[in-house]
């Protein structure tokens, strides 16, 4: 079973800020529980009977459409995918105080920030992409 696509790439920092809370509260639900004895079955945080009572699969040629859309995608954001500067090197200036850097340096910096932006940036519109094909061109009943 597929889900819309949400999960970082590599070279992305990390998952959008509402992941960071809804885990941290599941996280502190499910601990209380714990300590308190209670089940976690009677905290009701999975559905026993959802909507979406029959699992969807896709066949040979729709799972060769997602991977030839997944190639499409990644070929027209490669050059994003990749940072513009080492993360080694990074590490490196930053290391320094910003008084020691020399000017190529404090550039460098503020190319970073630029592809980090770009990268946020771009991120919705992937994932909307992704998510557009999956509900629109798989999954169709036959």
């Amino acid at each position: 079973m597929l889900f819309p696509f949400s999960d970082s790439t590599p070279g992305v920092s990390e998952p959008p800020g509402d992941f960071k809370n809804n885990y941290k509260l599941l996280k502190q639900i499910i601990n209380k529980a714990l300590k308190e004895g209670t089940p976690l079955e009677d905290l009701h945080l999975i559905p026993k009977h959802s909507s979406h009572t029959q699992t969807k699969q896709l066949s040979k040629d729709d799972l060769l459409r997602l991977l030839h859309t997944i190639r499409r995608i990644k070929t027209r954001y490669q050059r994003l995918l990749q940072c513009p500067v080492p993360h080694e090197l990074e590490r490196d200036i930053l290391a320094k105080s910003p008084e020691e850097r020399l000017p190529w340096e404090t550039e460098a910096l503020e190319k970073i920030e630029q592809w980090r932006a770009d990268v946020q940036t771009i991120r919705a519109q992937v994932q909307k992409e992704l998510n557009d094909h999956l509900e629109g061109e798989f999954f169709h009943d036959t």
